[in-house]
């Protein structure tokens, strides 16, 4: 996944399928999936590059001026709802705990409403759950890679977190394969 920045056109790719290489200019485009994300594929085999997450200012969703009063609340209480979401969020490595051991490998679970991050059964981090979370995945997962380095070794998703994490997209089963292979080294079914 690539947060959108001024020169994301100039970012470069390698198609892990079929070599290609490349810039984010002369790639494919999939589907701009609710005004938030634009699918970049290989120009030569189609296969999926990146997710490109354009936040809300740069997004193609209407301005506020063209909305209506209705509208205008119900953008706002999503705004609030979103707000108080992420205040519940990890954000930084100093919200995680110490660990021991040489090699960490962490699980992506779901109990409830509620996201959790385990070691074995000891339960690391939690936080709401999220439909349609593969990004919300990469964010956490680059967090425990700052935390505790090489020594993670994967961050597996349990068969019970996957309609959260894949939610109705599709291609979030080869991001997720491909944020796993880049951190992680895991070849995965996902």
């Amino acid at each position: 996944m690539t947060i959108y920045f001024e020169k994301w056109l100039e970012k470069e790719y390698t198609c892990g399928e079929c070599a290609w290489h490349g810039i984010a200019r002369d790639t494919g485009r999939g589907r701009m999936y609710r005004e938030m994300f634009l699918e970049l594929c290989c120009p030569e085999c189609s296969g999926f590059l990146d997710l490109i997450i354009f936040p809300p200012e740069k997004g193609c969703g209407a301005s506020r001026e063209e909305l209506t009063e209705e509208q205008l609340k119900a953008l706002e209480e999503r705004e609030e709802q979103e707000k108080v979401y992420r205040e519940k969020c990890l954000c930084s490595v100093d919200q995680l705990p110490e660990l021991e051991g040489d090699v960490l490998r962490l699980v992506w679970d779901q109990e409830g409403a509620e996201t959790r991050i385990q070691v074995g059964e000891t339960v690391i981090w939690s936080e709401p759950v999220k439909y349609e979370a593969f990004d919300r995945y990469e964010q956490v997962a680059l967090l425990l890679k700052e935390k505790y380095g090489s020594r993670v070794k994967d961050l597996a998703p349990t068969d019970r977190s996957k309609l959260f994490l894949y939610g109705d997209y599709a291609p979030a089963l080869d991001y997720l394969k491909k944020v796993r292979k880049e951190l992680f080294g895991v070849e995965s079914e996902i």
